[in-house]
């Protein structure tokens, strides 16, 4: 996602609050991901509260009718049972799917997507992903 600093978004990007969204169909471990965000200025997205949910995952659906896993910005790589989002806002909301996260060896980062109800799960870092700015 990336901070609007003048009330617009650049193209391609979806508006919402005063922050600005993109997919990214290519594939790419999560600090690639990140960093391909910092690129196009903003960061892997953050999700705080169910509105932010339902609009990142539509924005996923209407490139990916499947609605695969996205990586988003929320990690725990740094220290264990401890997730952050990679701009730095408040961890405040977790949807995650039943009994996740799972803390299981190598699974820092997050992706959305999960299972049936489509919830957040704590993954290996180097798998290779969509993913939303």
């Amino acid at each position: 996602e990336e901070r609007q600093a003048n009330g617009i978004c650049p193209f391609g990007w979806v508006h919402y609050g005063r922050r600005c969204f993109t997919y990214q169909a290519n594939h790419m471990d999560w600090a690639s991901a990140e960093k391909h965000c910092l690129k196009l200025g903003g960061h892997l997205v953050s999700i705080h509260n169910r509105n932010e949910q339902d609009l990142v995952r539509a924005l996923i659906r209407a490139h990916d009718y499947s609605e695969n896993l996205s990586w988003i910005g929320l990690s725990n790589c740094e220290k264990k049972r401890s997730f952050f989002w990679s701009d730095g806002t408040k961890y405040d909301y977790a949807p995650w799917a039943p009994n996740e996260p799972n803390f299981q060896r190598d699974e820092c980062c997050v992706h959305m997507n999960y299972g049936d109800r489509k919830g957040w799960n704590d993954y290996p870092c180097d798998r290779i992903h969509p993913f939303v700015c």
